[in-house]
């Protein structure tokens, strides 16, 4: 089960990632953000899940090595 969790973490901040440049993108357009926000609330709602679900949470100093970890199978 950490697994997935682990995986779902790690889209959330990937999505969150992307979705700041978009933003900026957006506003520069002179456009609203929806798609932006839209990313920031799945993004984020991914990594409150995430966090919720597994039994102690996740810390900010673990995420390099599970980002590593995720990504390197």
């Amino acid at each position: 089960m950490t697994a997935y969790t682990d995986l779902i973490l790690v889209l959330g901040v990937g999505i969150l990632a992307l979705a700041f440049p978009a933003m900026v993108g957006a506003f520069s357009r002179g456009a609203p953000p929806r798609v932006a926000m839209l990313a920031i609330m799945i993004g984020g709602g991914m990594i409150i899940y995430a966090n919720a679900t597994r039994p102690g949470g996740y810390s900010v100093e673990q995420m390099p090595a599970l980002v590593a970890e995720v990504i390197l199978g």
